[in-house]
């Protein structure tokens, strides 16, 4: 996935330098979108879903890396572009407009929850 606006890089920088809890937020939907667009499972499942999330993708005896990988890998070029975020305690949400090649641009949400570890998503995508 792409992200447009402030580079990833950037974000992920912030996360860690005193950035409010909306700029995190940011910074980890950024972080998805780039890890998902690199096929980077491992940095998926140890850094941006939240456990839950986790646990629930190998419930059916999947590891997390080849649940990652069915999910990553049904996309064509994934695009992710971050166009609100809202902030409520512990939990967080991003609508963002994702889309890939041969589908149709989605707004959807993504929910995140602050862990020990930082935010992490709580939910892949749900339509808007």
């Amino acid at each position: 996935m792409e992200s447009t606006g402030a580079g990833v890089g950037s974000s992920l920088a912030l996360a860690g330098c005193g950035a409010s809890p909306r700029e995190e937020v940011q910074a980890k939907v950024e972080q998805f979108a780039h890890a998902t667009a690199a096929k980077d499972y491992a940095s998926l499942c140890s850094q941006v879903l939240a456990p839950a999330l986790a646990a629930h993708l190998t419930a059916a005896g999947l590891s997390c890396d080849q649940a990652m990988r069915i999910f990553v890998d049904s996309v064509q070029n994934p695009t992710l572009s971050v166009s609100r975020v809202t902030v409520k305690g512990a939990n967080a949400s991003a609508i963002v407009l994702a889309g890939a090649s041969g589908q149709r641009p989605a707004l959807e949400t993504i929910e995140l929850i602050h862990t020990q570890h930082g935010w992490r998503l709580d939910s892949l995508a749900s339509p808007q």
